[in-house]
């Protein structure tokens, strides 16, 4: 049963494509992959706040936060996104739960850093700059926490 409504869910979205181009990224999740990676999932809307899908570069960089308070680069990821790319997805939790039209990486793994002994000794939260660059649009722009 929850194929059928998977499979009814998809024709829907694919029946209803939504040719305007992205205003914002309205929505960047963060989850933890595996013992030393994370995957970051994104939604984009356009000027009416409808999911959107388009062709385009995304860059994602995660940064740690030292025992010092200083700020470093952990792990970058850039990859090309086609309108294909861009499947049903489901953002938030609880009550929040929504089903959208989204983009989700592969696990991104942290890369051997000379601060990465320092990373260790951290509460392990920091920053991730998430980026989305439409061909022919304005880059898209959004930073958030995360907790590894």
């Amino acid at each position: 049963m929850k194929t059928l409504g998977f499979v009814l869910a998809v024709l829907l979205m694919a029946g209803c494509k939504n040719d305007h181009p992205p205003k914002l990224l309205k929505e960047v999740e963060v989850r933890k992959e595996g013992v030393d990676g994370l995957v970051v999932s994104v939604a984009l809307v356009d000027e009416d706040d409808k999911p959107t899908s388009a062709t385009g570069l995304l860059l994602i960089e995660i940064q740690g936060i030292s025992s010092k308070d200083s700020v470093f680069t952990v792990s970058e990821l850039d990859t090309a996104l086609t309108e294909a790319s861009f499947r049903p997805l489901t953002f938030g939790q609880g009550s929040l739960k929504k089903k959208m039209l989204g983009f989700e990486t592969t696990p991104i793994p942290y890369k051997t850093s000379t601060q990465q002994q320092d990373y260790q000794k951290t509460s392990k939260k920091g920053l991730m700059l998430v980026s989305f660059k439409p061909d022919g649009g304005p880059v898209l722009q959004q930073t958030v926490t995360y907790e590894y």
